[in-house]
């Protein structure tokens, strides 16, 4: 812990009136200039060490997190997700899944016909 210098500046008339500082007054300015750096360090040290105690807690609530809740938001929306992909011989791939029995996935083209539309558009039929 940085303590403050104790020195004491008394100011006192100059022999020649100018705008030069004498040693004596160098000294007081710079004794002055540290002791207000010494105040700012105290004030880091005091505002790092409540920055540590805001970390201490957000790592506390990281540790007590409770996952159930994502995990069932996750669950009942990626049942509901089609994937699609495209596979190394160009094909479009898509990833159904279980709970779409009910819906049938076509293209346009040879195997249904459908009016101003052209070839190999998504068709579900339900």
């Amino acid at each position: 812990m940085l303590k403050h210098f104790h020195f004491w500046c008394q100011k006192v008339l100059p022999l020649v009136y100018d705008d030069s500082l004498s040693y004596y007054e160098v000294l007081c300015k710079v004794v002055k200039y540290i002791n207000d750096l010494i105040s700012q360090d105290q004030v880091f040290a005091d505002q790092i060490q409540g920055l540590r105690a805001d970390l201490t807690q957000v790592q506390q609530w990281i540790d007590a997190y409770d996952t159930t809740f994502a995990e069932k938001i996750i669950r009942e929306h990626l049942a509901t997700m089609i994937f699609v992909e495209i596979s190394t011989t160009g094909y479009i791939i898509y990833h159904i899944p279980d709970t779409w029995d009910d819906i049938t996935f076509n293209t346009t083209g040879l195997d249904i016909a459908v009016p101003d539309f052209g070839y190999g558009h998504l068709v579900l039929s339900y």
